[in-house]
Order: structure tokens, then C-alpha cells, then sequence
């Protein structure tokens, strides 16, 4: 009779609860800014208005700021020749008609000759307006960073005469989107451009309306140069949905 009892006292495995998995949410990262001087650029790359996106930052009707975008390839690497060695010869521009024209990649980038591994460096000179009502506090974007490759930064010497002596701009990324938020200072105003930079796997696919500026009134948006979507793993696109 004991033992019937005690059988009988085990709990059902078809009420037991199955555990609920809690979706973990990461919050802000702090990352470690460089200096924008230390920074090997290469030749940028030219899109349809040429290697500059220029961008005015409107709030309610008044400019907050304006926003000079570019992006820069790898540095190039010249093999060094002797005289008993003759040059290889120049490339041949992939881009248009083939018309035999010789490639200058000493100014002029071209993202699908970029080696395994290249990194594009994406740049933006931000100078805050006079509609601006207070400081700038912080320039973003408004998107995750596609293929960010954990270099980020700004210009010391700029921030520094922008913001005066013990400024401090702090470095994060929050979900993917990257923030650089004036900590301390003089206060970020109109007329004082700091460049800020980043680094990403992917060459721009274009403008986007994807960066913004925060004042005390709150963000508004403006547009630059942006990788594109990370691409669907291979072999996925015709996997039926769960």
C-alpha cells in the first residue's frame, strides 16, 4: 500500500510547465575610439555625385547641422621595381565599357578590386548649425552597422578645439547602431567640425538616410554613404518558412 503511494505521488509528465527561454538583450557596448590622424586611408570611392555626400540636418524647419560623408578604400601598396625589372602594367577599368582605358586606383577606388579582407573606412565631417537650439550631444546612426569592423573613432585634435581642454566623446554601440555621445565639455555648437569615422567589411550600396544628430529638442536624420543588408546565407532563400 506504501508503494502505491508512493508511485502515485510522482508528478505527471504531461503537467510538468516547460520552461519559457527568455530572450537576452544586449545593452550599450563601449568601445575604444582611435584617432582619426592614425588612421591609412586609400583612394575614395566616387558614386554618382561624385566622392562626397553632403547632407543638411533639419529640425522642425531650422538646419541643426550639416554632414560630409566619403569613403575610403585600403591604402595602396606599391611594389617597389629596379631598373632591371620593368613595371607591371596598370590595370584596366572594370567599370562601364570596356574601352581599354587604364585604371587610375591612385585616386579613384573601385570596391570589386579590393582584395580578401579590404576594409572601407566611412568618414563624416559633422559641423553643427546655427538652428541648432543648444549643443550637439551626439552623433549615430540610425541603422545597425552592416559588417562593422570594430574600428571606430574621431578627430582628437578637432574634438579637442570644439569642445576645449578635458573633453570627453564616448564611444558605443547599442543593437548593432554606433553612437558617439559629447560627454564632456565646452559644449559642441555651431560652426566647430569633428570628423568621426568607422570601419566596415561592406563597400557603401549608396546613400541612406541612416546617421543622426541629437539635441536637447531630440534627433533628426540625415544621409550618407551605407553598406548594404548582410546577405542571406547561401542555400536559405528556398528553405520553406518554420
Amino acid at each position: 500500500m506504501l508503494a502505491l503511494v508512493a508511485c502515485n505521488s510522482e508528478p505527471d509528465p504531461q503537467t510538468l510547465a516547460s520552461p519559457t527561454p527568455t530572450p537576452t538583450v544586449a545593452g550599450p557596448r563601449t568601445l575604444i575610439a582611435a584617432g582619426f590622424d592614425e588612421q591609412k586611408l586609400g583612394p575614395r570611392i566616387v558614386g554618382p555625385d561624385g566622392d562626397e555626400v553632403t547632407s543638411t540636418v533639419s529640425f522642425e524647419g531650422r538646419d541643426i547641422a550639416e554632414i560630409v560623408s566619403y569613403v575610403a578604400c585600403p591604402p595602396i601598396e606599391v611594389p617597389e621595381t629596379s631598373s632591371e625589372r620593368p613595371a607591371p602594367p596598370a590595370p584596366i577599368s572594370t567599370t562601364g565599357e570596356n574601352d581599354g582605358n587604364v585604371a587610375d586606383f591612385t585616386n579613384v577606388c573601385e570596391p570589386g578590386m579590393q582584395g580578401e579582407g579590404a576594409l572601407f573606412t566611412y568618414v563624416h565631417r559633422v559641423t553643427p548649425a546655427e538652428g541648432a537650439d543648444g549643443p550637439v550631444l551626439s552623433f549615430r546612426t540610425s541603422r545597425r552597422a552592416t559588417g562593422f569592423a570594430n574600428a571606430i573613432g574621431f578627430d582628437r585634435d578637432q574634438a579637442e578645439a570644439a569642445l576645449g581642454e578635458g573633453y570627453a566623446i564616448g564611444v558605443q554601440i547599442d543593437n548593432g547602431q554606433l553612437i558617439w555621445r559629447i560627454e564632456k565639455g565646452d559644449g559642441w555648437t555651431a560652426g566647430e567640425e569633428i570628423t568621426f569615422f568607422w570601419q566596415s567589411e561592406l563597400p557603401p550600396e549608396g546613400p541612406a538616410e541612416a546617421y543622426e544628430i541629437e539635441t536637447a529638442e531630440g534627433r533628426a536624420r540625415g544621409s550618407g554613404p551605407w553598406p548594404p543588408a548582410m546577405p542571406e546565407p547561401e542555400g536559405t532563400e528556398n528553405l520553406p518558412a518554420e
